[in-house]
């Protein structure tokens, strides 16, 4: 997990950037939630097939469904690798977490096809909720918007519950 980042209060460059960056983000709000809750279909669509789709089925459903969830903590992972390169040259240790950390959520996930179902999909439930946890630290230290990680949270948690329902389904 990474630690708390002690920050220097933000130059006028970087106030200006966050007011940059809000302003972005306001304006491409309808993309982000299009994009951002549409990749929730997939979750949903796979977990209400393990809950109420055909026997015969229900397994490779519980599959698709474990390499989804991967794929998604590995573009998790890839936001935090963006996130480092974009860090202030005054903050080697923000930049090296963000680093360390980006390449943990994909080694996690991958870590899960070692167990069965669906013990795999509750460790992935794990991971998303750990790599939200490390996300919103994150974020902050970042001096992120809030949209931002707000968004972030609620696709964490939807996407949980999908993988909580179809594990329970199991």
């Amino acid at each position: 997990m990474p630690q708390t980042i002690q920050t220097q209060p933000p130059s006028t460059a970087e106030f200006e950037a966050a007011v940059t960056m809000r302003a972005h983000l306001t304006e491409q709000k309808t993309v982000l939630h299009a994009l951002g809750y549409g990749g929730l279909i997939p979750f949903y669509a796979l977990a209400a097939a393990t809950a109420w789709g055909d026997p015969a089925t229900q397994g490779l459903a519980q599959s698709l469904l474990a390499i989804y969830a991967a794929t998604i903590v590995s573009f998790i992972g890839g936001i935090a690798w963006a996130m480092a390169l974009l860090t202030r040259p005054e903050a080697p240790h923000l930049t090296r977490n963000l680093l360390v950390w980006s390449v943990i959520p994909p080694l996690m996930a991958a870590a899960c096809f070692f167990a069965p179902l669906p013990a795999r999909l509750w460790l992935l439930v794990m991971v998303l909720a750990l790599a939200w946890i490390a996300d919103k630290r994150f974020a902050k230290a970042l001096g992120l918007p809030s949209e931002w990680i707000q968004l972030r949270a609620a696709l964490s948690l939807l996407a949980i519950g999908a993988l909580s329902w179809a594990a329970s389904n199991a």
